[in-house]
């Protein structure tokens, strides 16, 4: 079975898999935490109706998390695929001294499969910023999903593209970019992301992370992201208010950050 699956991951030649828009339109209230998953790949190639129901099979796998909990210890190997289908995780790396760097942030319809797929020790740790809601799937029923849906496989491939691509500009963030750009990128970065999944509209969207998860990502102070978000707010660029972020001015807030979305 993991060779059905892995085959179906290289195979590029699906019916229909062409990229399609990355901003479908704002999912219903009542379509439940699956529906960011099932627009996550949607984004990335068209399902049919049979692989939505698969997604939907998944349900029995889900369960709640709270806040600051580890789902993947760094160096250990998991037995299951994780996905994320509400609030947010991070991947992170921490230091002797305790000293944490967030690698990577898991917004809903994000998914961590390499133990699923490869049984390879995780070279980073996972683990929920936020209450979130995560469908932990058996290695068995992740590989059968992948063998018998193609689709999917080809979609979760593409968002595995897209994952190394977003590890690529955090590098050029945190190597070339001032603390002013670094934090306008990720905003505009999670705009994208969660626009995608209809989680985001006009410029508005939850921002539940706080100011030590983003200072952890950006490679800067909690005190210099406070600093930052102030000047940002005073340019006129966002508005944040308790967990609601609005991007004031799209178009100058990626001129700042030389934002280009594409990579997503």
């Amino acid at each position: 079975m993991e060779t059905l699956a892995l085959t179906a991951l290289m195979n590029a030649a699906v019916p229909g898999a062409t990229r399609v828009s990355r901003h479908p339109s704002k999912a219903p209230a009542d379509d439940g935490c699956l529906c960011a998953l099932a627009r996550r790949l949607e984004s990335l190639t068209p399902l049919a109706e049979q692989d939505r129901a698969a997604l939907e099979a998944l349900r029995g796998f889900v369960r709640s998390v709270p806040r600051n909990t580890v789902l993947m210890e760094q160096e250990g190997v998991a037995d299951h695929a994780l996905v994320v289908l509400a609030g947010f995780a991070s991947r992170y790396k921490r230091r002797v001294s305790g000293r944490r760097q967030i690698v990577g942030y898991l917004v809903p319809g994000d998914f961590c499969d390499r133990g699923a797929l490869h049984a390879y020790p995780l070279d980073h740790a996972i683990e929920t910023l936020t209450d979130c809601r995560i469908a932990k799937v058996p290695r068995v029923a992740y590989l059968d999903l992948l063998g018998r849906h193609p689709r999917i496989a080809l979609a979760l491939q593409h968002a595995r593209l897209a994952e190394e691509a977003t590890t690529r500009e955090w590098v050029v963030n945190l190597g070339m970019r001032s603390g002013l750009e670094r934090t306008a990128h990720l905003l505009c970065e999670l705009m994208e992301r969660l626009e995608s999944i209809g989680h985001a509209s006009d410029g508005r969207y939850d921002l539940p992370l706080t100011q030590v998860d983003l200072a952890d990502a950006l490679g800067l102070s909690s005190v210099h992201v406070n600093r930052v978000l102030q000047a940002l707010r005073r340019d006129g660029l966002i508005s944040l208010q308790g967990r609601c972020l609005q991007i004031l001015a799209p178009r100058q807030l990626q001129q700042l950050a030389e934002f280009e979305g594409g990579y997503l």
